[in-house]
């Protein structure tokens, strides 16, 4: 539920359409949305879904959309106008609805497949956001959700953002309480490793890692990292239940 110190709907508006024009290229996304964009579409993969119905909720420029269309139908929604002129432009074959989700009319129980990338910790409403990803969702239907780790963005060294840019982060605890809410939930890891403040200023240190290369190749470090719940996103898979 909004508050007052949230800020408002054209405010938020306005700050991803800033946001997206500024920092999001459809045709060449950013390492670290590449590395969590595969991390997906691994999961989506995993799930072996036969032309599946897929709902993108927040999906910003398309570029996951594109990708999602290649395994079935796939709808995107994004409250910034801006990006989804440009994606409708992109990919005319693919549906983009422009507005709140929130105030949206997305059909009912529609879907197989809801992806969400890295959207709940900067809405107002989470317990409302999973609901509308649930509802949209046949019974049984699954979810395939990222989410900003709280253990790990507070121990970066990263800059004040604006008022308009909401941060509601997430523990793994958290995360997990706020899908059983409606979900049955199949896995969760966390994606990316990273952090330099506190317990992750040993566990990333480059010394450590120079100890280690003998011992572990740095993709099974990474790995064990991820399980260990020390990535900058978590993702969860999870099934609506029936």
């Amino acid at each position: 539920m909004q508050t007052t110190d949230d800020p408002s709907l054209e405010r938020q508006r306005e700050f991803w359409n800033k946001w997206n024009a500024s920092r999001r290229d459809p045709d060449h996304p950013v390492d670290w949305a590449v590395i969590r964009g595969r991390a997906i579409m691994r999961a989506v993969e995993s799930l072996r879904l036969e032309r599946p119905r897929i709902l993108d909720l927040g999906c910003g420029t398309g570029w996951l959309t594109e990708k999602l269309a290649a395994y079935g139908q796939a709808t995107g929604i994004d409250l910034s106008d801006a990006v989804i002129a440009k994606a409708r432009e992109r990919c005319p074959s693919i549906e983009y609805i422009s507005g709140d989700l929130f105030q949206a009319r997305l059909p009912q129980e529609h879907f197989d497949l809801v992806v969400s990338q890295d959207v709940l910790a900067h809405v107002t409403d989470q317990p409302g956001y999973i609901a509308i990803a649930a509802r949209a969702l046949k019974p049984g239907g699954h979810l395939v959700i990222t989410s900003t780790n709280r253990f790990v963005v507070t121990r970066m060294n990263l800059p004040p953002q604006p008022p308009e840019h909401i941060e509601h982060w997430l523990d793994m605890r958290s995360f997990r309480r706020l899908l059983r809410s409606h979900f049955e939930i199949i896995r969760t890891t966390t994606v990316m490793p990273m952090g330099s403040r506190g317990v992750l200023r040993l566990v990333n240190s480059g010394r450590l890692q120079s100890l280690l290369r003998p011992l572990i190749s740095p993709q099974t470090l990474t790995a064990a990292k991820e399980r260990l719940g020390f990535g900058y996103n978590m993702i969860a898979v999870a099934r609506r239940r029936r």
